[in-house]
């Protein structure tokens, strides 16, 4: 029986299917691609991040399989300024795990506490149809339609289900990551290294592998070629290019953008949203995984300890207020930030003032990665 369709099998679709089925929903999770796919992220998981895994019992699983934590990030900015951010909260680290690892690991316990993921099912379109919503699914060269009462979007950033729209444009702020071996740091190490027109992170997993990411901003000429992104940073970057002196990539580069960053969360008349599809959020430190990390652990506090039951426009007001209340603060602050690194000379003062001021760092992470708990 479906009580809850689930659109995306990342981490903010597979959160939501393993909070649901604690609270005893029958949950299927729809995912287009075959199995968890490579994607543009930066793989770091903040202590807020991590607090979310546990509250959903993964801690355990993914130690298994190597994650490994991550206690402080490096931070380097033009004209040679350079600080360590500490990242443990309370005694909670980060983690440093490949995101199709986090994902293998995610959907094996949502089909081990008995819910059910389906790869290589693509949605085409979703309608409510009286009391439960109904979806059009294409598998292969099969199509058919499901219905439950419940639908949850979890479908990224550039959501075809959301009722969102994305503005398409060639100019703006676009991501991208690669893979490298050799990186001069050891495993868990996170380094953070801001450019004129961005920034490059290098997170180094348990295994040795490198994720090597970044955020960009374009204008209209042309086509990008991320290997020349790189090489700009190293050029301009005197401690990047000293981590990278003796790396080999290990595979390709993948890009996307530009990316529709949001102010506040969409709200429409339609599904629960989650992660990206509900608001893209800026990816300087595990803000944007966090978010989707934190959507079980946010449908769980807005049911209030009772399954979904009856579709509750009661529901989906706690749901929604619970999301607007801990992450518009800091959709607002990426905001700022961005209009600060679009204006350079700005921007080298101001963050070596901010990372050199323990207090004022202090603020800026409580907003950026929410208060303790």
């Amino acid at each position: 029986m479906h009580d809850v369709l689930i659109v995306g099998a990342g981490p903010a679709g597979l959160s939501a299917a393993l909070a649901l089925r604690q609270a005893g929903a029958g949950v299927t999770v729809l995912e287009q691609h075959p199995s968890p796919p490579p994607r543009v992220c930066g793989a770091f998981i903040n202590p807020e991040g991590a607090s979310h895994l546990e509250a959903l019992g993964l801690m355990d699983r993914l130690s298994d399989v190597g994650a490994v934590p991550v206690t402080e990030a490096r931070v380097t900015w033009p004209n040679g300024g350079d600080a360590v951010v500490p990242l443990v909260r309370g005694n909670r680290a980060g983690l440093a795990v490949p995101r199709p690892t986090l994902e293998r690991v995610m959907a094996d316990a949502v089909a081990a506490a008995g819910g059910t993921v389906r790869w290589g099912a693509r949605v085409r379109d979703a309608a409510r149809s009286g009391n439960d919503w109904s979806v059009e699914l294409v598998s292969g060269v099969t199509r058919r339609t499901l219905s439950a009462p419940w639908l949850v979007v979890a479908d990224g950033r550039f959501s075809s289900l959301s009722g969102r729209h994305v503005l398409r444009s060639r100019a703006g702020w676009f991501g991208w990551n690669v893979s490298y071996v050799g990186v001069g740091q050891p495993p868990g190490a996170l380094s953070l290294h801001f450019c004129r027109d961005g920034y490059v992170g290098l997170l180094t997993f348990g295994d040795g592998v490198t994720n090597v990411c970044g955020l960009a901003r374009f204008g209209l000429s042309g086509p990008i070629r991320w290997e020349e992104v790189l090489a700009s940073a190293l050029r301009e970057q005197k401690g990047l290019a000293h981590l990278m002196r003796s790396a080999t990539r290990v595979d390709a580069f993948r890009g996307v953008g530009p990316l529709p960053f949001s102010r506040a969360m969409w709200e429409g008349s339609g599904p629960l949203l989650a992660g990206d599809a509900a608001a893209v959020g800026d990816p300087y430190m595990g803000e944007g995984i966090s978010r989707a990390l934190g959507t079980g652990p946010a449908l769980s506090a807005a049911l209030a300890g009772g399954g979904p039951g009856a579709p509750s426009d009661a529901f989906v007001s706690r749901y929604n207020r619970l999301w607007r209340d801990r992450y518009h603060p800091r959709l607002w602050l990426g905001t700022a930030a961005r209009w600060m690194f679009s204006r350079p000379r700005l921007a080298v003062p101001l963050l070596g003032h901010v990372v050199n001021r323990p207090f004022l760092l202090r603020v800026i992470l409580s907003i950026a990665h929410g208060r303790r708990r």
